[in-house]
């Protein structure tokens, strides 16, 4: 990899570190999956990252607004899917689009 690719990887990460100094790495893959597939059931997400639901349920968690322990992020929206109450749904929120655009910036 290129020491450009890595300084923009760099700033990436920095720019992740703005929403809480030691934002788990686990929960940036999360967040950027949904951001590349918005709409995806979080039974999806948990496929395509091959994290566990328990887990995935803990991150939706913390990277919406149910968060149990500790202050919740706000970048992501959770909904009932329309077709079947049991489907949740994930789309970026007002706040996880404007964060998405600044990781875009600093690549």
């Amino acid at each position: 990899m290129s020491i450009k690719k890595l300084n923009q990887l760099q700033k990436v990460l920095n720019e992740l570190t703005t929403i809480d100094a030691e934002f788990p790495l686990q929960w940036a893959i999360v967040f950027l999956r949904i951001a590349q597939d918005e709409g995806a059931s979080l039974k999806d997400i948990a496929d395509q990252t091959g994290i566990s639901m328990s887990v995935m349920s803990r991150t939706i968690g913390a990277l919406s607004n149910y968060r149990r322990m500790g202050k919740p992020y706000g970048i992501v929206t959770v909904k009932m899917a329309k077709d079947d109450r049991r489907r949740k749904e994930l789309f970026l929120s007002a706040k996880g689009k404007r964060l998405i655009e600044k990781l875009q910036k600093a690549m």
